[in-house]
């Protein structure tokens, strides 16, 4: 399955976790809540100057010069740990861009475990790094 979301403001949370995760603008996928492998491609939006209109006009062009996809862990479901509502996030493995507002074309490889609830932070935080051993 692929599909295009759109990163949008969290809280933070992943990040002070240590694992910064783009959180994304869709909540509605055809795929059952749990943590899959995929593959990712950023699309940050840049802008040009239109001559005639002297507006500013948005165009992608993909972050990263080797044009490759990127690895990554995303999670769709709720946040159990945290008692929150459905969210669907991404961590992208050697990845430090700022991409806020920008699309991300997901491919999703395999699912790799269910949504869990953890006793507290410590313990999602190890989860995280024996989900992130199964990425190449």
């Amino acid at each position: 399955m692929k599909f295009t979301a759109k990163v949008i403001i969290g809280r933070g949370r992943g990040k002070r976790l240590g694992f910064p995760t783009a959180n994304l603008d869709k909540t509605d996928l055809k795929i059952k809540h749990g943590v899959y492998l995929v593959e990712a491609e950023v699309y940050p939006a840049l802008f040009r100057q239109d001559i005639k209109s002297r507006r500013r006009v948005e165009y992608s062009k993909r972050c990263g010069a080797d044009k490759k996809p990127y690895q990554g862990l995303l999670h769709f479901g709720p946040k159990k740990t945290f008692c929150e509502d459905v969210s669907l996030e991404l961590f992208i493995k050697n990845f430090d861009f700022d991409i806020y507002g920008k699309s991300v074309k997901i491919k999703i490889i395999r699912k790799i475990r269910e949504v869990k609830k953890f006793a507290n932070a410590e313990e999602l935080k190890k989860q995280i790094k024996k989900d992130l051993e199964k990425l190449n």
